[in-house]
């Protein structure tokens, strides 16, 4: 699955952003074979949310009429606190990087999303922006 986080305005989410995605358009972090579950529980390692409540959250997002990409939304409390400036994305990514969701990923790839995903979530915060989750199959 391709997969790329991305700072926007929620009304910008209209179906050919949908369909096609948002490189070349708004700021992006591309993080392959992310899903709603994965999202999720880095949002449970955040202390954002139980991870039960944070997965009905994320998956809330539109779909293309296809059924082969779509928009999953990340919490504003999830993009605020990867936005912290205190936040230890090393740390972050090492509990990440642990779960079983993520365990195939080298510890290098998981390190370069969270701290390129902090960077977002401080881009998003001081844009007055949400953070999306663009995948495709």
């Amino acid at each position: 699955m391709l997969g790329e986080f991305f700072a926007a305005d929620s009304a910008d989410l209209d179906d050919t952003l949908v369909e096609d995605g948002p490189a070349g358009r708004y700021p992006i972090v591309e993080a392959k074979t992310i899903d709603s579950v994965s999202i999720s529980t880095l949002g449970e390692i955040l202390g954002v949310g139980p991870y039960d409540d944070l997965i009905d959250e994320v998956s809330e997002g539109p779909a293309a009429e296809s059924g082969d990409a779509g928009v999953f939304t990340i919490p504003p409390r999830m993009r605020d606190a990867l936005a912290e400036s205190d936040l230890d994305a090393a740390v972050i990514a090492a509990r990440w990087g642990a779960t079983e969701e993520l365990s195939a990923w080298p510890v290098e790839d998981v390190q370069t999303v969270a701290r390129e995903l902090a960077a977002l979530a401080r881009h998003a915060v001081a844009e007055s922006q949400q953070i999306f989750f663009w995948w495709s199959l």
